[in-house]
């Protein structure tokens, strides 16, 4: 049973308590076991890393070592945390989940003790996850905003295309600019005899739209142009054919310390780009790519590899292993695996800290057209 503490009596001690948190938007659930499990303290604080750590503060005087499960709040937490001189470790939440279903009732409270137990039977029995740093998290939040504002402009280009093709009207799109695409929809727009004014006045504020979305893209990408710039690292790997300042931001900050990788294959691992393996007795099965980790990274890793086997003129050994592997696999599948050798190579640049070698193609086929959907 635990104790109850006054908020004047304090707990001295010289073992280390392992402390759960179970985090939720408004409260934040705590419990605090000693060497042996024993619950020593359980209670509540408002989620804010500054009123748990004084909550812990007030009543406890000795080592502690927090843990917390993967969340949206988990960075601001952690790193506030540790501010406050806390040890925190943050651990995955589909892992800890499975632990802590096996307790029959579903509380707040019961998670945090299930937190609390695994932070005491160690690492064997959760998997600690790696936290951001404040600038790497910074980066990813611009990189999202800029995503999400390339998204909305596609999905607003394929909207008016859609719009007018019943009329007959296909719009031809390509790598244009946004005032070209405006012009060929406001033609379409002015020989269109069928659509009533009515319509045309609907369709011209998405174009103003999709305008205003096109200045912010530029915006952003000349930001991010200017980030990479000055960022040493962004440079090497803008060595690299194919990697532009997005892709080598978006990079920069998933992986963020390139130390908590043992070797290089296992960043393909980290961003999901690897089979699927499924092994039982004599079976041996080798499925599509696991799709773990960040999407965003993987799709930026993808269109730098159809960059580099298709639009890249200069040859590398590089480039000539991936159109060898389009030749014999086809371009899907080995836009992929070019995908994963670039996460290799990008994360060997970083940790060595050299740049590009092209090395000479023992072959130079024709280049591969990339493949329709």
């Amino acid at each position: 049973m635990a104790m109850k503490v006054e908020p004047a009596d304090v707990i001295r001690h010289e073992a280390l308590f392992s402390v759960g948190l179970d985090v939720s938007q408004r409260s934040t659930s705590i419990c605090v076991v000693d060497e042996q499990g024993q619950v020593v303290l359980e209670g509540q604080a408002k989620t804010d890393p500054f009123e748990i750590g004084r909550y812990l503060q007030k009543r406890l005087d000795g080592p502690l070592k927090l843990g917390m499960e993967t969340g949206s709040l988990a960075a601001w937490l952690y790193h506030g945390l540790r501010k406050m001189g806390f040890d925190v470790v943050c651990m995955d939440a589909v892992h800890a989940h499975r632990a802590l279903s096996l307790k029959r009732h579903k509380t707040d409270r019961n998670d945090a003790r299930g937190l609390a137990e695994l932070l005491r039977m160690g690492s064997d029995w959760m998997n600690i996850v790696h936290v951001r740093e404040q600038a790497s998290q910074e980066l990813r939040v611009q990189l999202a905003a800029r995503g999400r504002l390339v998204k909305q402009r596609v999905d607003l280009e394929n909207e008016l295309c859609g719009l007018l093709k019943p009329f007959g009207f296909v719009v031809a799109r390509g790598n244009v600019g946004a005032e070209t695409f405006r012009d060929r929809v406001v033609d379409a727009l002015t020989h269109a005899q069928d659509i009533g004014i009515q319509i045309k006045a609907l369709l011209l504020p998405l174009l103003d739209v999709h305008r205003v979305l096109a200045r912010h893209i530029t915006d952003a990408d000349a930001r991010l142009e200017a980030i990479a710039a000055t960022e040493p690292i962004c440079r090497k790997l803008m060595t690299i054919p194919g990697v532009g300042p997005v892709t080598a931001l978006a990079f920069r900050a998933a992986v963020d310390d390139p130390s908590r990788f043992k070797t290089a294959a296992d960043v393909g691992v980290y961003f999901g780009l690897t089979p699927r393996r499924q092994q039982s007795g004599e079976k041996d099965r080798h499925g599509r790519i696991s799709k773990r980790g960040d999407v965003g990274m993987r799709l930026h890793l993808v269109q730098a590899a159809t960059v580099l086997l298709v639009s890249v003129k200069r040859w590398s050994t590089l480039k000539a292993w991936g159109v060898r592997l389009v030749n014999r696999i086809g371009f899907n599948k080995a836009k992929v695996a070019v995908a994963r050798k670039l996460a290799t190579v990008m994360y060997r640049i970083w940790r060595d800290q050299s740049v590009f070698r092209w090395g000479k193609a023992t072959m130079e086929p024709a280049a591969p057209a990339a493949a329709t959907s």
